[in-house]
């Protein structure tokens, strides 16, 4: 893991022990294994004094990021608002924080997990199996995008190229951990799961996403287990052949170690300030306890539906041309489970500016459920990406 590289700042003439106190200081606030001082290619700028604007334009280039840190001593927040001006002036990414509150130390720790995760993202690559479903109409980024901006290569592979046998085997890992043999659909469920596998080592894929409804017509039987079950092994798996998703998936899982869940935006109340969401695919180890239950639309195979393990949720999701990322908060609600939607449900309380987003400018239906508040991260990972945030 690559250490943060922190540069400190005072006039020309400044005396030593100006940058001996401050390094002193900073390395009881920061934690000493994610950053190191330096002096050239920064990445984090903390302002000691004033006159130093233009050392600390010295350090900077055009397609960086940078977290300025100042205090309210020694004209710092002065100088680093000048410098902040000129930033956004010339469209350098950066954002401006006191040196003395809790919120620079969490930046720091945001900027170590979403600088390693970006980085761990190139040259992974995900499956496509089958096509994207023809009802997302604005979830299909083109790959050469997806590896021109994140260095992440989509390997196409057709249903017709894979064999999707009757007889496989089923592994005891799945069967155990869903723990119900005598269901009706669960060994086709564990097939699935074995095909999918199969795939992933051949392909050597670090992700997938399916065109599930095609499985669903040729085998009689859903994805919904398997795919939850390959999150739950870590290989962020998605459905619907949903590669907008997907890629949000790997983001989540390279910079916090969650996979999320992918749900569909089943209804907004603005009176109540209630987002209602629901899928059947959710990873089930972000679940307090589930059930298995027909998928909903076809009324076939297995679909999971349970309670997610949250009190708070990040909501995410990436716009079609990985220009823009919208990332949302909200709190976990009791609600009862309705029958006209996918199996598991959750009711989240926001505030209106979310409310104003899912009625005016969504970016698209499927919305990431990360259990947990990760918004600083996903906003820091969106600066860094150079993804506007919606």
């Amino acid at each position: 893991m690559e250490k943060i590289r922190v540069k400190l700042l005072a006039f020309p003439a400044a005396d030593v022990q100006i940058f001996t106190k401050a390094k002193r200081r900073l390395q009881k606030l920061f934690k000493q294994d994610m950053v190191e001082f330096v002096d050239k290619e920064p990445e984090v700028l903390v302002f000691l004094t004033g006159g130093s604007e233009r050392i600390a334009l010295q350090s900077v280039h055009e397609f960086g990021f940078y977290l300025l840190i100042a205090s309210d001593i020694d004209n710092s927040w002065a100088a680093a608002t000048e410098v902040k001006a000129w930033m956004n002036q010339n469209n350098i990414t950066c954002m401006l924080v006191d040196q003395n509150s809790e919120l620079a130390v969490e930046l720091v720790d945001d900027l170590y997990k979403v600088k390693n995760g970006i980085k761990n993202l190139k040259g992974k690559r995900f499956g496509l199996i089958g096509e994207v479903s023809d009802w997302l109409v604005n979830s299909n980024i083109d790959p050469f995008v997806i590896k021109t901006k994140l260095g992440v290569d989509q390997v196409n592979i057709p249903w017709n190229s894979v064999a999707l046998g009757e007889h496989g085997e089923v592994s005891a890992d799945f069967l155990n951990f869903f723990n119900a043999k005598g269901v009706e659909g669960l060994t086709g469920s564990g097939r699935i799961y074995e095909v999918l596998s199969n795939l992933v080592r051949k392909y050597e894929l670090h992700a997938l996403t399916v065109e599930c409804f095609s499985l669903l017509q040729k085998c009689n039987a859903t994805a919904c287990l398997a795919l939850s079950k390959l999150s739950m092994d870590g290989v962020p798996a998605g459905c619907e052949g949903d590669n907008c998703s997907m890629l949000g998936m790997m983001i989540s899982k390279e910079l916090f170690g969650i996979i999320p869940w992918i749900a569909n935006t089943s209804f907004v109340n603005p009176t109540k300030k209630l987002l209602t969401f629901s899928h059947c695919t959710v990873p089930a180890n972000l679940l307090k306890d589930f059930e298995l239950d027909t998928h909903f639309e076809s009324g076939k195979g297995l679909a999971i539906k349970g309670s997610l393990k949250a009190d708070r949720v990040t909501i995410v999701r990436l716009d079609h041309t990985l220009n823009k990322m919208f990332v949302g908060k909200g709190l976990v609600e009791v609600g009862e489970n309705r029958k006209g939607m996918c199996r598991t449900q959750l009711l989240v309380n926001v505030d209106d500016s979310v409310i104003a987003y899912f009625l005016n400018k969504p970016l698209g239906n499927h919305h990431l459920i990360v259990p947990g508040d990760y918004t600083l991260g996903f906003e820091l990972a969106a600066r860094m990406l150079k993804m506007a945030l919606v």
